[in-house]
């Protein structure tokens, strides 16, 4: 074998192994996408159900703090990758049924820019999963003890560890002795208020695909030129992965609460009025 044929091999398996450390890095990531997916089924059941039985306008007077820290999360990463804030109404109900927006612009030869619309269209989900932690950290003792962050050095660990944490601050909600305090109603009023809102609209999923393709391609390529010294995978997972499990455990808790609210209200003790249903 030739020296060029060692480094053709050598290349290829270079390639094969930054496709394996790209995809460890896009499943771990594209878990949040999908616990931000079945959150949006969830949370557009809940608004159907009460729209029908409470009316359409009741949910919007209720909406001002979900869409606060929902366009607030937009507007933090225009702030981080520099997009150009045109216009911007935290709340602002419209006769469409748009209840806040903000209107950005960016250099579409900026490849910086052009990733962060990715964060950007997430930017709810990201902001308002990170409060409704705090606030749960700050409000409900019980839940707190449970928040030890597991040890993860790799994809099995980092699911055994958010799927033990979750379970763990679940069994917080079960104290009876969390349920004599003011606190725990008001982290389940902000619970509701907040997680019902943090999820995507039609118009931030539209503008997903562009940023998401060209961070692909980055970490392909950044994989590929840094294998030879390091996994970038391994490394995610061996330094950040107690957090990103911390995180992911965090939206399967709200996903949970919104989840158990919703079955409630579906319940057949409550009649069905009639609601303005959600266009």
């Amino acid at each position: 074998m030739n020296d060029w044929q060692a480094l053709g091999l050598r290349l290829r398996d270079l390639a094969a192994a930054a496709g394996v450390s790209t995809g460890i890095i896009v499943l771990t990531l594209g878990c949040f996408v999908l616990a931000a997916v079945l959150l949006q089924i969830v949370t557009r059941l809940l608004r159907t159900r009460w729209f029908e039985l409470l009316g359409e306008r009741s949910w919007t007077f209720l909406a001002m703090p979900g869409t606060v820290v929902h366009e607030t999360g937009h507007a933090l990463f225009c702030v981080i990758f520099r997009h150009r804030i045109e216009e911007m109404k935290l709340f602002s109900p419209a006769p469409d049924g748009t209840l806040g927006y903000v209107n950005h612009s960016w250099d579409s030869k900026n490849i910086y820019q052009r990733v962060g619309i990715f964060f950007i269209g997430t930017g709810p989900v990201i902001f308002g999963t990170a409060l409704l932690i705090f606030l749960t950290a700050l409000l409900m003792p019980g839940i707190r003890q449970g928040l030890s962050l597991p040890d993860c050095h790799g994809p099995g660990d980092l699911a055994a560890g958010t799927l033990a944490l979750t379970f763990r601050m679940l069994r917080g909600l079960f104290i009876p002795e969390a349920w004599l305090r003011w606190e725990s109603y008001l982290w389940v009023v902000l619970m509701l208020l907040i997680g019902s809102h943090i999820t995507l609209s039609r118009a931030d999923l539209k503008g997903l695909g562009s940023g998401a393709l060209l961070l692909l391609v980055i970490l392909y390529v950044f994989d590929l030129a840094v294998l030879h010294w390091f996994d970038p995978a391994e490394l995610l997972l061996y330094r950040w992965g107690s957090y990103l499990a911390g995180a992911l455990a965090g939206v399967l808790l709200i996903l949970a609460v919104l989840s158990g609210f919703t079955a409630v209200l579906y319940l057949p003790v409550f009649s069905c009025g009639k609601g303005t249903r959600q266009k």
